[in-house]
């Protein structure tokens, strides 16, 4: 399928904006830390907080497109890996004034979650993108991520080094959020407000406070065993470490791949910091690469949580919220024609460093299915 005459991808003119200036071609971001390798590999990673919404669609798409181009530009194989992060809060309970939280995967395993309810639409679109362009993927779930070994060796850097990280993952309070649960109920307090973290020999000890069973302990071997649940900026900087230690695990040029709001500040303030801190050289800095932001009418970022929460975007199709409702009244004929439009970003700077609104979006589809215009739900 190719875009109509009438779609606004044809019709739009995309001023380059800043690393667009630098390059005629998104492959050239990478050419640098692939020269010498043997591969590519690509990374991404998303909640598994419900049936995928528009943004996640697009973002996993591009990652493959983005895959598939570089592969072919630079001569080099390319796989992805998709980070499923289960650990994704399901449930919050307020105690005594404190809020604790349960995970997706504790909710799946205690069989109150159904776990083909969470991760079949990402299943889905996954498998589609690996038909469409071939490049392989690997679904990694968060208890196999937390367990890997450069993943707890970074967690101890941290644990050993709290002092020169704690402004970076926590510059409000200072407290570094790697929680244990409860090995009764698994509930964990979501402030760590009684977290103590401590470094030993090859490990790291987290001692807790559950509001029913008491105090409890988690060790965490480096080598591997036990379960621990990093929040975002804690994750970023071991995912940042990870992807640095791939270079000489894989023989590959690692590239992380998350939507624009992982960027900029984000990127600035925690991110880079952290892998100086680290010590890990800037040549071997993972590349990162931001897909575009779907923005609603007022230019923020298009979200599930605010439609589903508060009720906003009531006068938008539920299509952009539900990948299931999207493939219902559209079929695969609607990701092949999102699949023409993020490959074009894969290869122009121009198209991929920007965002793009609802609005856009909305035009883009009605061009490319006119016998089937977007319906609201």
């Amino acid at each position: 399928m190719t875009p109509t005459a009438t779609s606004p991808s044809d019709r739009l003119i995309f001023a380059p904006v800043g690393i667009a200036h630098l390059t005629a071609d998104n492959a050239d971001l990478l050419r640098a830390a692939a020269a010498g390798r043997s591969r590519l590999r690509l990374t991404t990673a998303a909640q598994l907080n419900g049936v995928p919404h528009f943004g996640t669609v697009v973002t996993l798409l591009t990652v493959f497109a983005v895959a598939q181009h570089t592969s072919d530009v630079l001569g080099l194989p390319a796989s992805i890996v998709f980070d499923a992060l289960d650990n994704a809060p399901a449930e919050q309970l307020t105690i005594d004034g404190e809020i604790y939280t349960r995970t997706v995967g504790d909710l799946i395993d205690s069989g109150h979650l159904d776990r083909t309810d969470r991760v079949a639409g990402f299943e889905r679109l996954l498998d589609w993108a690996h038909r469409r362009c071939g490049v392989p993927y690997e679904f990694r779930p968060y208890d196999a991520y937390q367990g890997l070994r450069p993943v707890r060796a970074c967690l101890h850097t941290l644990a050993s080094r709290q002092g020169d990280f704690a402004s970076l993952v926590a510059p409000r309070d200072g407290v570094i959020r790697i929680r244990p649960r409860c090995p009764a109920c698994r509930l964990m307090q979501k402030s760590a407000r009684d977290l103590r973290i401590t470094a030993l020999p090859g490990a790291i000890r987290l001692d807790s406070r559950c509001p029913h069973h008491g105090p409890y302990s988690e060790i965490i071997p480096v080598d591997g065993g036990g379960w621990y649940d990093a929040n975002t900026p804690v994750r970023s900087i071991q995912m940042g470490y990870l992807l640095a230690a791939e270079r000489d695990l894989y023989d590959a040029c690692s590239v992380s791949v998350d939507g624009a709001d992982w960027g900029g500040a984000w990127h600035a303030h925690v991110l880079a910091p952290a892998l100086a801190t680290l010590g890990i050289p800037p040549a071997d800095w993972p590349i990162s690469l931001f897909t575009p932001l779907i923005t609603d009418r007022t230019g923020g970022k298009l979200s599930k949580t605010l439609y589903v929460t508060h009720g906003a975007y009531a006068d938008l199709p539920e299509l952009f919220l539900n990948l299931d409702i999207l493939l219902a009244q559209h079929g695969d004929d609607i990701l092949e024609l999102l699949w023409t439009e993020v490959t074009r970003w894969a290869a122009e700077p121009r198209r991929l460093h920007r965002t793009y609104t609802v609005d856009y979006i909305t035009a883009l589809l009605d061009a490319g299915l006119p016998a089937a215009r977007l319906r609201t739900a």
